[in-house]
């Protein structure tokens, strides 16, 4: 998680699970940040987050984001996050192939976007996170693919805890392990 100023935000602590936890005092003007690196395959990292066919649910982005409690109005619209019709994301409980599911993973997904304002994931030269040597660059100098996505008001996060799983796909199409963490919204 990273604050209006692209800063990373450190966890307060963890799940019992291991999971980190991410605490914010509102439940949007921050960004959703998550590297990825190739897996077992060793092939390179799918950049799609944005790859919906609402007559196939197997039809999916190769970053698959969702979330345990549904973000702003849980709309069910698929991407829905253009002026002046702004939905939520509604929340799913696995990657399931289903068409609630699939559209659930593209409407979080199409929020994620390069640094040119595309659906895609960035590489490291427009990585959306800042650090204290004054350079944009990922966290780990493993990860090889950065997904950011701004949370703006009409898709906040609730007050309390919100789960979100998250994998990606090699350029084949093979989803690795899955990577989780908490976001805390306190009032």
């Amino acid at each position: 998680m990273a604050r209006p100023n692209d800063r990373l935000v450190d966890p307060i602590g963890e799940t019992p699970e291991g999971w980190p936890i991410y605490e914010r005092s509102i439940g949007f003007l921050f960004t959703v940040v998550v590297e990825a690196k190739p897996g077992p395959s060793r092939r390179a990292v799918g950049l799609n987050t944005f790859r919906h066919d609402p007559f196939d649910s197997a039809v999916r982005p190769d970053f698959e984001i969702i979330v345990s409690r549904a973000l702003g109005d849980g709309s069910s619209t698929v991407c829905d996050n253009m002026l002046p019709d702004i939905g939520g994301v509604p929340a799913s409980a696995g990657f399931d192939t289903t068409p609630a599911i699939s559209g659930a993973i593209n409407d979080f997904g199409c929020r994620f976007v390069d640094g040119t304002g595309n659906f895609g994931g960035r590489g490291e030269r427009e990585a959306c996170t800042l650090f204290e040597d004054g350079d944009y660059h990922f966290k780990d100098p493993f990860s090889t693919a950065q997904f950011c996505a701004g949370i703006a008001e009409p898709f906040r996060f609730a007050v309390g805890d919100t789960t979100v799983h998250v994998r990606a796909r090699d350029v084949s199409g093979t989803p690795g392990p899955p990577a989780t963490f908490v976001v805390r919204i306190t009032p």
